[in-house]
């Protein structure tokens, strides 16, 4: 295997994308990590044990998304050196770094802020979205320049392939994240949750619909567990609302296990919650389109919703309760660390060995 450097966009939470470097690191051996932020305290803790390179001071990481009118030419100057070949994760800035190997991006969605803004401008306010706006077409004209200089790209789902397809002009291999259980211990959380609840696991963002989860939940008459940094200020237990925040590993493992069903209500390129709760035992209720059409098959791991209506979700949501925890399971299993790296390591060699 050569010699992998990492690159990611920005280690600031507790997400998808930043599991799946956390994976690479483990899985590669590779300890050389470049981004553009990192703040240790909001992301991953195996990320202390690594080489992160960040390119913006710790004390302006909490800024970022307010920095967006300068990211572009910090992320062009973010130089990445050393190793064979580099792994690039990104949504957005990573694949703009100036690299001195061959580099592969893995995309996890073409930037949601130009291709997808209609779901991205949905948590800012009227001032950044009309920056947004005056600047989206120089942004998308550096952006598809930079993704086009990548040796390899690979794409985390069919989705996220036609997407790279539309917003680039390229054509991608599909490898889909890597998937492990999230903890070999769990814990519960330090409150009291009802013994049948539903759970969706998500940030609180416009384009991750929490409002449909909450509303099918209510129609199915089960209390909703809601996991991720900003669901803390949805927490109405009276009403059946139970907005966790930001938990544990251990926490998120016993809320999978327990949990009757989760769902999946966001517009989502693979949904790679839905498969950590498969992993442990528990089926999923969700829309029927983006990721969730790969993550989940209907009367093994789940159900999809006939539409996107909190009444629909609500009779998939009903459905699913009824499925095999050991079938879902077995589904999870599809999806594991091993096969991941082994297609991902293939396409890696592959570009070493033209370069």
């Amino acid at each position: 295997m050569p010699e992998i450097i990492l690159a990611h966009d920005y280690l600031l939470q507790l997400g998808g994308a930043e599991r799946v470097v956390a994976e690479w690191a483990a899985g590669f051996g590779s300890r050389p990590v470049v981004t553009l932020a990192y703040r240790p305290d909001s992301t991953f803790d195996g990320f202390r044990q690594l080489d992160v390179q960040a390119s913006i001071p710790h004390a302006l990481a909490h800024r970022v998304e307010w920095m967006l009118p300068m990211l572009p030419s910090i992320a062009a100057r973010t130089r990445v050196s050393g190793g064979d070949i580099a792994l690039v994760s990104s949504s957005g800035w990573a694949h703009r770094f100036q690299f001195e190997m061959p580099h592969v991006v893995y995309a996890h969605s073409p930037a949601r802020w130009l291709y997808a803004a209609e779901d991205y401008r949905l948590q800012l306010g009227p001032l950044r979205r009309a920056g947004l706006w005056m600047s989206a077409p120089l942004l998308r004209h550096g952006d598809r320049d930079a993704m086009r200089r990548a040796s390899g790209v690979v794409s985390n789902s069919i989705v996220t392939r036609d997407r790279m397809r539309s917003a680039y002009g390229l054509d991608s291999v599909v490898v889909n994240p890597p998937v492990e259980p999230v903890a070999r211990e769990a814990h519960p959380p330090n409150r009291q949750l009802p013994d049948d609840f539903v759970v969706v696991v998500s940030r609180d963002r416009g384009y991750k619909n929490l409002s449909l989860a909450v509303a099918a939940a209510k129609l199915a008459q089960v209390p909703i567990v809601i996991v991720g940094h900003g669901s803390a200020a949805l927490d109405d237990p009276e009403n059946g609302v139970h907005g966790l925040g930001r938990v544990t590993d251990a926490e998120l493992c016993w809320v999978y296990r327990r949990a009757a069903v989760i769902i999946g209500a966001g517009r989502e390129d693979f949904g790679l919650t839905i498969v950590e709760a498969s992993l442990e035992g528990t089926p999923a209720a969700t829309i029927a389109s983006g990721g969730y059409l790969e993550t989940v098959r209907p009367g093994v791991n789940g159900y999809h919703a006939a539409s996107a209506t909190p009444e629909a979700l609500a009779t998939a949501i009903l459905q699913a309760q009824a499925l095999d925890p050991e079938a879902c399971r077995e589904w999870g299993r599809r999806f594991s660390r091993d096969a991941h790296l082994a297609r991902l390591g293939k396409v890696l060699e592959e570009v070493v060995q033209r370069a």
